[in-house]
């Protein structure tokens, strides 16, 4: 195996290392205050620890590092994580199931295998599911002024906090108590004066708890971003439709080329023969000369590579004592996110098919292709304005009067969480309720009415008129073909738990600890696809999901301190999934000093992964067609099977389309994953630590449809009764004939457990930090994450490689899956300065997909990926390494007033091409979810906070 060249970021950070003995004759330590040791309680461990170095990797972001990133929001803060990977969600994925939402990918093993928790606790998962199957939480809602710290454990954890801690565990922990008030507005904008962002937040709090008994904070955060079009980035290469140059396609809109049989999209609208197929005429705007000569080429306006948001958040707390220890710790808040997708505009889609709709749902669960006569084909009368032939004429056209495709995306979340804390006898005791709900309201709108389409055409007073003559339409025909349609979607999630611990005796280390526990939780789903889409009358995204969990668990840990420098964990959990199964899961780990400068440690456990109510309850969806040939109608063999004595033509080769289905009796995913590392700390100025991991992953859902080893033939649904068609006579000519059974409908294709992932690899976070006198502090950091393999298959099959290739594809945004992410931070703090500027980089990776068969090769791979290449240039077979610099800084003017300011990348990086994602928006050829500050472009940012 050949090894990569190290990233920049480890040679900067090696030359730092160089330099550091240099410096150090020049430093200076001060004395540090002495502070009482308190017990904190670290994410992996429900036992309260003075050491917080475990025996998992954690990764912990301050509030200051939060602010120090530049960024106003912990969605961009967790997006440069170096353990996400593949299957991180971006709100810039405009074709998103889970719209408006972001999602982490610890590890690269989706979305649905991290769990993120607020102090430790769940909170509704967001309604809408990633690819209509996986929960995760929305981290764009979580508040970034109340935070007190991020710890990231990169490790499994289902035997502390049970399902969907397989990966890691992401744990927000706000502020415990607050003094005084903060009040932080800042705004920005790129390089190119768009994107504009607004952040506004303020906390305040009053009461001592230890002089007063009780204290109050409340927090409030507002933050607004405009949108960035793909009209405002052209000219970059990521936005270039026209590959003509370099042997490509030209992709541009309105552009007659093979590929659409020259006829293209239109702004201004031509006719079609419907007899032959043939252009017939143009509407006023183009003709054919012009269409020839591409200059009726046009760009969809609307289309976005950086949505609009806003985001309202709201946190309260009340901390009071109650006697002793005891403690009643509540926190309630509201996080509101409005974002947008928007796509192109509407087609008329006559010279590709025509429209057509799906009349399925949970009040429709047999899927029926509507209108019921077949898929309409746009006509305008011989009557119509323009049209000269004398008869009926099929209109080619793409609306863009109406905009773009939007769907709108309100999400509300409602939490309120009580603690009650304290010790009773030798046990520390920790009583918990909560409840959760999120709320994801649709507005969507640019998707037509089949049937009141045409009647506006064929109005023969008031047509519908189209291109320049659109402004002279009345305004409420506007919602007459395209009526607003919505939905409504709820998330719901609440808990119970009581868990304690105690010291059972004093080992040679320490105290040998116990923690016991118990706990309930409980989910609700109820998400659905707006009503016109479910009757058919409308097209849309179908998919619906309504159902709810339960489970039940105990658990137990012990801390054993054996030697003074030998610690070894271990802990155990039981959870009971009402009517899926049980599982047990346990972990074990050790931490041991042979040295004070040297720390090995090392887990192994065990994880697993309910289904959710996606998943196994009523749910469903219909996807895209395949070609297939009926097994009873068409079952003759031969070269051309539509002239074989005994077959039925129409049934030889069908457009059978899929529908997704819940799983039947689906068992838990199931892993087994070990770490082994070790920290180095050779003085107070330098820290390495560098932890193995090795996740493997069983049972996995997958939709049948990406089983290679599954048969839908067996479970095709039918039509009830059979109608006369065509039927091949043994002479070998037509006639007509009734079969015995009906034609295919649809095929039916459940979740199943038959897919299974192993993951390797190496973090590497190396720091120095140093004063020098005179001049101020110095710190550097280099976190790195290399990932030495990533196999997947299904069950019975052979473990595919995909590390550094764009596998899996299928999952969220395409995003790609790059062997390597790292960081370097540098720091600087005088005192009233504090300087920090941050290197991110991602390695490249290919754009091929082993697992999927149309991207075995980098031709397949772009040709049926962007279609931008038939026969691509190897220069682009590879998606190429990006970096960028961001550099922020806060100076303390007084003691009440701090200014800010950043820059983010810094140098202009521009995002590498990308033509096999299609996590991007249309017409664009970049991955949003690993390189999208490229597109964004440099961006600057200042502002100033307040203390009172």
């Amino acid at each position: 195996m050949k090894h990569k060249v190290l990233p920049l970021a480890v040679h900067l950070a090696l030359g730092t290392l160089a330099f550091a003995p240099a410096v150090q004759a020049q430093t200076t330590s001060g004395p540090e205050a002495s502070q009482p040791i308190q017990r904190v309680e670290i994410t992996g461990s429900n036992i309260r620890r003075t050491d917080k170095e475990t025996p998992s990797p954690v990764q912990v972001l301050t509030a200051q590092d939060l602010k120090a990133s530049g960024y106003t929001s912990v969605s961009e803060v967790l997006r440069n994580v170096t353990a996400n990977g593949q299957g991180t969600l971006s709100q810039a994925f405009s074709g998103a199931f889970a719209g408006g939402a972001s999602g982490i990918s610890l590890r690269g093993l989706s979305v649905g295998a991290t769990l993120v928790l607020i102090d430790g606790h769940r909170m509704a998962p967001y309604a809408l599911s990633d690819d209509g199957q996986r929960s995760f939480v929305d981290i764009s809602q979580i508040p970034f002024e109340a935070i007190e710290r991020i710890e990231i454990l990169k490790d499994g954890a289902s035997s502390v906090y049970g399902s969907d801690a397989v990966a890691g565990v992401v744990n927000v922990i706000l502020k415990k108590s607050m003094v005084g008030g903060s009040i932080t507005a800042e705004g920005g904008e790129s390089s190119h004066h768009d994107g504009k962002t607004a952040h506004v937040s303020g906390i305040y709090g009053w009461g001592d708890l230890d002089a007063d008994g009780h204290n109050t904070y409340i927090a409030v955060e507002y933050r607004k971003q405009n949108k960035i079009l793909v009209t405002d980035r052209l000219g970059k290469d990521f936005t270039r439709t026209d590959w003509t140059a370099l042997g490509g396609r030209d992709r541009t809109r309105g552009v007659p080329t093979p590929s659409n049989g020259g006829q293209p999209g239109s702004l201004t609208g031509y006719l079609v023969d419907p007899n032959t197929g043939e252009i017939s005429g143009f509407l006023p705007g183009c003709n054919q000369a012009m269409l020839d000569a591409k200059q009726c080429a046009y760009h969809d306006n609307d289309l976005e590579l950086q949505p609009e948001t806003k985001n309202i958040n709201v946190i309260g707390s009340f901390v009071q004592k109650l006697g002793g220890d005891w403690k009643l710790n509540l926190k309630g808040s509201y996080f509101r996110s409005d974002a947008e997708q928007l796509g192109r505009y509407a087609n008329s889609l006559a010279v590709a098919g025509g429209l057509t709709g799906l009349q399925f749902g949970p009040h429709y669960p047999i899927p029926v292709a509507t209108p019921l006569a077949g898929p309409l084909l746009l006509t305008v009368p011989a009557t119509y304005p323009g049209n000269t032939t004398g008869a009926p004429q099929l209109l080619q056209y793409n609306f863009p009067e109406l905009g773009g495709t939007r769907t709108g995306l309100k999400s509300d979340t409602v939490r309120f969480v009580g603690d009650v804390t304290g010790t009773l006898g030798d046990w520390d005791l920790t009583a918990s309720i909560g409840y959760s709900k999120n709320t994801v309201k649709q507005d969507v709108d640019g998707n037509f009415n089949m049937a009141n389409l045409q009647a506006a055409f064929n109005d023969p007073v008031h047509p519908y008129l189209v291109g320049a003559a659109a402004s002279g339409n009345d305004p409420a025909l506007r919602q007459f073909i395209a009526p607003t349609m919505r939905s409504k979607s709820t998330s719901e999630l609440s808990f119970v738990s009581l868990r304690g611990s105690r010291e059972l005796a004093t080992l040679q280390g320490g105290a040998l600890a116990l923690g016991l526990g118990a706990e309930y939780t409980y989910r609700k789903l109820d998400a659905v696809a707006p009503d016109a889409v479910e009757q058919g009358t409308q097209a849309g995204n179908n998919a619906w999901a309504i159902g709810n969990q339960k489970i039940a668990a105990t658990y137990a840990e012990l801390v054993a301190p054996v030697l003074k420098n030998l610690e070894l964990d271990a802990s155990l959990r039981y959870d009971h999934v009402q009517g899926v199964a049980n599982s047990t899961t346990p972990k074990a780990g050790f931490k041991y000093v042979p040295i004070k400068e040297l720390t090995l440690r090392g887990t192994y456990t065990k994880g697993f992964r309910a289904p959710n109510p996606a998943e196994s309850g009523n749910t469903g969806s219909f996807f895209a067609a395949n070609g297939t040939d009926d097994p009873v109608l068409c079952a003759n063999p031969g070269d051309d099977k539509t002239t074989v004595p005994g077959n039925y033509p129409q049934q030889c080769n069908v457009a059978l389309g899929g529908v997704q289905m819940p799983g039947k009796n689906l068992k838990p995913e199931k892993s087994k994953s070990y770490t082994l590392g070790m920290i180095f700390e050779p003085n107070k100025m330098f820290n390495l630590s560098a932890d193995y991991y090795h996740i493997r992953v069983d049972n996995q859902i997958i939709s049948a449809y990406s089983d290679p080893g599954y048969d839908a033939m067996p479970f095709v649904v039918r039509a009830a009764t059979p109608v006369a068609q065509p039927y091949v006579l043994p002479d070998g000519t037509l006639g007509t004939n009734t079969p015995a059974v009906g034609n295919m409908l649809f095929a039916p294709y459940p979740y199943e457990n038959a897919l299974f992932t192993t993951t390797r690899g190496l973090d590497i976070d190396m720091r120095f930090r140093f004063n020098v006198a005179g001049v101020g502090k110095i710190t550097a950091e280099l976190i790195e994450s290399h990932m030495f393999s990533y196999k997947q298959g299904t069950a019975g099959g052979d473990a595919i490689e995909l590390a550094g290739t764009h596998g899996p594809s299928g999952v969220s945004g395409d995003t790609g899956n790059p062997r390597d992410r790292a960081q370097l931070i540098l720091g600087f703090d005088n005192g009233p300065l504090n300087v920090t500027g941050t290197l991110n980089w991602v390695s490249g990776y290919s754009v091929t997909d082993p697992s999927n068969g149309s991207a075995q090769t980098c031709k397949d791979a772009i040709a049926f990926g962007s279609g931008a290449f038939a026969n691509a240039p190897q220069e682009f077979c590879r998606v190429k390494a990006f970096s960028t610099f961001d550099l922020s800084a806060s100076y303390k003017l007084t003691d009440r007033w701090t200014l800010s300011g950043s820059i983010l990348n810094l140098f202009n990086k521009q995002a590498p091409l990308d033509f096999q994602t299609y996590g991007s928006a249309a017409s664009t050829f970049y991955n949003p979810a690993l390189h999208q500050s490229g597109a964004v472009g440099r961006f600057f940012n200042i502002g100033a906070n307040y203390k009172f």
